[in-house]
């Protein structure tokens, strides 16, 4: 390990950092994993070893604490937020292209995965309390869409002809980045780092695919098979696949930002300058472990802290209490009984529907049926409030407290309920953030140019900046959203408000340029000069000039807007508002009492969770 990370890394190198790696996380972290994806998935044991108790019964509590805190604290639709790096204006719209093209890569990034990265991401921060991101770039794609297709000898017209269309296609809808969540125990990081510059990626392969890899990479290189060049950076050495092209064959991948490598059967196969520059792999922990005070080694297990580490014993104590009563329940119903008789007769009795006779009362009798006490039941519900207190309480879920009797008042316990989740969100946002600003410098590195849901960006409008920040729209209560907005616009009315201060901060809007524009035209076209310019090409085209004509000069002639004085009407009837959203001070008033009004709602079953209530949605809030 005395080499420094930016030389050449050799085979023996790579195996002996993952052999360091290794023994720091597995001696606790990945025994404690293991453990946790026991009670996750159901595989746990409930009794000791050798108990004839049966193990079928296995409350989903544990999976239920998990997921259900990954739906309704965490959320995964990333807002990428671009400083400009001057105050013209021109670098204002410029933050806002790469804005906007950079979060449409980064959902784009995802959705190409089997599973959403960032909710994958953000349930092994609650699980393991560890999670690790991979930012990756597929040279084969990149290679598709620049190396433009050619006429094979002997090859028809029209074939060409579908090959050339595929490859244009193929280079307007280019997308060679993934994102993506590996297991945190597959990849190896150095835990005292906040931004490691190496890592050992461990695993198994198909020999099929190491053969399609090496042969591809050879392709880049210009080498042939057979003919590898030792000794230079880029070179590769074919994989033979053998008899079975199926065979897992077990490799290890170094990256670090200067070299990237591959291992496979302790042979090094390839090892090439990483021309990213910087290492494809983020990590983060939950923020829920704590260092002690007695810290001897370098022990990521005290960090690496989920939501189940310190429930597993009350999460087997509950099963074991259910698995009991339903036993109990199974015996009072169906008992076993007992006879002094021949057992096997009575039974055929019985299915032939004869009545069974005796010899005495107590030939035949039924097996007691344990008689529960009510301490026993206070000793389980103490137990679930133990669980609850441990991980989070059942008001985040939507469910109403006893006494609770406002949709103010569960929305205070809500938004406290949520607050023991900010670490873990703002650990995400880190790692969305690192993984922007790794993809704003692969596109200005490799002198890409993409287009992605119509949003375009290059080199030319990153500037060598790879600044950013991602963040993730919080599981904020829908009414107190709903309160902050109302009371954003009160203050946007009275002038102690600018609107894009109003729009960033209250109403957590994208791309601010860009919406100003559009309700600038908006604001134009309901103009009553506008909309009667409008109306006149319209009846050209139509060719009912005559007709509008007419109208003008008849009794509908204020209502189209032909004076200078009138308004223009809504639907219903009355004038539309002409300006952009401006308010009077009286108005702001009342929205807020509105908004006050929302909390004070009497809390009924159908609003037991306020993010179902009919305001959130007249209020566009999460659209």
């Amino acid at each position: 390990m005395n080499m420094p990370l930016d030389e050449k890394p050799d085979a023996s190198y790579i195996d002996s950092m993952r052999s360091y790696l290794y023994g720091i996380w597995s001696r606790t972290c990945h025994q404690k994993w293991r453990q946790i994806d026991s009670y996750y998935n159901l595989t746990y044991s409930m009794w000791p070893e050798g108990s004839q108790r049966p193990e079928w019964l296995k409350p989903a509590r544990a999976r239920s604490i998990v997921d259900g805190a990954v739906d309704q604290q965490l959320a995964f639709e990333p807002l990428v937020k671009r400083f400009p790096i001057g105050r013209a204006e021109e670098h204002k719209q410029r933050a806002d292209q790469v804005e906007n093209a950079l979060a449409a890569i980064m959902r784009e990034a995802q959705l190409l995965e089997p599973s959403l990265t960032w909710k994958q991401v953000g349930k092994h921060l609650l699980l393991y309390g560890y999670a690790v991101v991979e930012d990756s770039i597929s040279a084969l794609d990149l290679r598709k869409s620049r190396e433009k297709p050619k006429r094979r000898r002997g090859e028809e017209e029209n074939e060409f002809e579908r090959r050339m269309t595929v490859w244009e296609h193929q280079k307007k809808t280019l997308m060679p980045f993934r994102t993506r969540a590996p297991h945190p125990a597959r990849v190896l990081l150095d835990p005292s780092q906040k931004e490691p510059r190496a890592a050992v990626r461990v695993g198994m392969s198909r020999a099929q695919d190491l053969y399609e890899q090496t042969a591809n990479r050879m392709h880049l290189t210009g080498q042939k098979a057979g003919q590898p060049k030792r000794g230079s950076p880029g070179d590769v050495t074919m994989f033979e696949v053998g008899t079975n092209p199926f065979e897992l064959v077990e490799i290890m991948e170094y990256w670090s930002c200067d070299w990237h490598a591959l291992v496979a059967k302790r042979e090094l196969i390839y090892v090439e300058r990483n021309t990213w520059g910087f290492n494809p792999y983020s990590h983060a922990f939950s923020g829920f472990g704590q260092e002690p005070t007695d810290y001897p080694d370098q022990d990521p297990a005290y960090l690496a802290v989920g939501m189940l580490d310190h429930i597993l014993p009350d999460l087997k104590a509950s099963a074991q209490a259910q698995a009991g009563r339903h036993n109990s329940l199974m015996q009072a119903t169906w008992p076993k009984r007992y006879t002094t008789e021949d057992a096997a007769e009575i039974l055929n009795q019985e299915a032939s529907g004869e009545v069974v006779e005796v010899a005495g009362r107590d030939s035949i009798w039924q097996q007691d049926v344990p008689n529960y006490t009510r301490w026993m039941f206070m000793a389980e519900e103490a137990l679930e409030r133990d669980i609850e207190m441990a991980t989070y309480s059942r008001v985040s879920t939507g469910q109403k407290e006893p006494g609770v009797s406002t949709v103010g008042q569960q929305a205070i316990l809500s938004t406290a309920a949520a607050r023991r989740f900010i670490a873990p969100m703002k650990q995400l946002e880190h790692l969305a953030t690192s993984s922007g600003s790794h993809i704003l410098q692969a596109i200005d590195v490799l002198k890409m140019s993409l287009m992605v849901e119509g949003h375009d960006i290059s080199p030319a409008d990153i500037e060598k900046d790879y600044s950013l920040r991602v963040t993730f729209q919080n599981a904020v209560d829908p009414v107190f959203q709903l309160q902050l907005r109302e009371l954003g616009l009160a203050e946007v009315g009275q002038g102690l408000l600018d609107d894009e201060t109003y729009w960033t901060e209250y109403a957590q809007a994208e791309d601010v340029t860009e919406r100003r524009k559009r309700l600038l035209k908006m604001f134009v076209r309901k103009m009553p000069r506008v909309q009667m310019l409008m109306a006149m090409a319209a009846a050209k085209e139509m060719g009912i000039e005559d007709l509008l004509n007419e109208v003008m000069e008849g009794e509908f002639d204020g209502a189209l807007g032909g004076g200078e004085g009138s308004q223009l009407l809504g639907p219903d009837g009355q004038p539309l508002a002409q300006s952009m959203g401006r308010t009077s001070p009286q108005q702001g008033a009342n929205s807020i009492q509105g908004a006050a009004q929302q909390l004070r709602q009497p809390l009924t079953p159908s609003v037991a969770s306020p993010g179902r209530t009919g305001a959130n949605r007249a209020a566009g809030v999460g659209s």
